[in-house]
């Protein structure tokens, strides 16, 4: 989640458990979701989407690949048909995300890059000099180059220490935080069998593993 200075929320995914987070962390209000891709881990809390719309009445905006919001609309068929009830579904607007043409979040420039997941297809995005990316095997090397020097703080996956044939390992994580420059690193999507203290201490002095209810500071312009 991302929160803007003047409390507005932007969701990256919707997952499984976004019901409890959104409670945990006390939010009341999210105006815009951008999807990655429609793995059931990162999708499947989409129907708890509409409690946001019974506080604020207003919808909110889906951002996602072509192919991630045809998904959407196949899986979750009822929120995008006509029915005599108002507050059963959720209340969205579609967008689609293109690659290569920016978009614009309360004045902050998103970009969009795609990244193979396996067979199948998984977006990241930078927001501003914010970049978040999960649920790759790797990110293209021109897409590296051009993020140099332009990142202050990313959140990105590493599954294991060891090599994974669809995700990202810790190790291959940690080079791409180092080869964009990025000031801050944030690792996410950590397998089970993780060891998170031996592994913490030996990362960067600039990079951590996640964990649940975690909070870093990323300004606006690098």
């Amino acid at each position: 989640m991302l929160t803007f200075p003047e409390g507005q929320h932007v969701i990256f995914d919707t997952a499984t458990e976004f019901r409890l987070q959104m409670i945990r962390e006390g939010v009341r209000n999210i105006e815009h979701v951008i999807y990655t891709h429609t793995h059931s881990d990162h999708c499947h809390g989409f129907d708890d989407l509409r409690a946001f719309f019974f506080q604020s009445d207003v919808p909110i905006f889906i951002h996602a690949a072509r192919q991630h919001l045809d998904d959407l609309q196949t899986r979750f068929s009822y929120a995008f048909q006509n029915t005599a009830y108002h507050g059963t579904k959720p209340k969205v607007i579609l967008h689609e995300i293109i690659p290569g043409l920016a978009f614009n979040i309360f004045g902050v420039d998103v970009e969009m890059a795609s990244a193979h997941h396996g067979d199948a297809t998984t977006s990241v995005f930078k927001v501003g000099p914010f970049v978040y990316a999960t649920d790759f095997k790797s990110l293209p090397e021109e897409l590296l180059e051009r993020w140099k020097g332009q990142v202050h703080t990313i959140v990105a996956s590493g599954l294991k220490m060891e090599s994974h044939p669809t995700h990202s390992s810790i190790p291959e994580t940690v080079a791409i935080i180092e080869k964009i420059k990025a000031k801050q690193g944030v690792i996410t999507h950590l397998g089970h069998e993780i060891d998170y203290h031996a592994i913490s201490e030996s990362l960067p002095t600039n990079i951590q593993l996640a964990f649940d209810g975690l909070s870093v500071v990323c300004p606006l312009v690098l």
